[in-house]
């Protein structure tokens, strides 16, 4: 699914070839998570991200509302959130942020923040499954 940011609308489309309702293995998320800290690494290996994905053997694909997912608005570095900004405003696109069943942000924090700012009402994310 390619997809732009519009002046005319309030939604953003992934930049990454996924569809609303695919599936995808824990070890693929692993990977596409692994290779967007690829410039920091030591957010993945030091923290516990990579834990926190393998809870989920699954991921699906879903459009979720931004007001229903828990933001971890306490870990913002605002530098980091303009560059998001500025980025998606450059690309007109973003990477799917990565979220537990109950929509808590497992990777993607500053990401979704930097979407909420630029006013979109849902965004694109891998949401944990347990079952198929």
């Amino acid at each position: 699914m390619m997809g732009v940011i519009n002046e005319n609308t309030s939604h953003i489309f992934t930049n990454t070839n996924v569809m609303v309702g695919d599936v995808y293995e824990e070890s693929e998320i692993y990977t596409y998570v692994q290779k967007l800290h690829y410039k920091r690494k030591e957010d993945f290996w030091e923290g516990d991200l990579g834990d926190r994905i393998e809870e989920y053997p699954y991921y699906v694909v879903r459009e979720i509302p931004i007001d229903e997912i828990d933001m971890d608005v306490y870990q913002i570095d605002e530098d980091d959130l303009e560059e998001y900004i500025e980025l998606f405003k450059e690309l007109q696109s973003y990477p799917p942020i990565v979220l537990t069943k109950e929509y808590d942000i497992i990777d993607g924090t500053h990401r979704a923040n930097a979407l909420r700012e630029l006013g979109l009402t849902s965004i694109i994310c891998f949401v944990g499954k347990i079952k198929i």
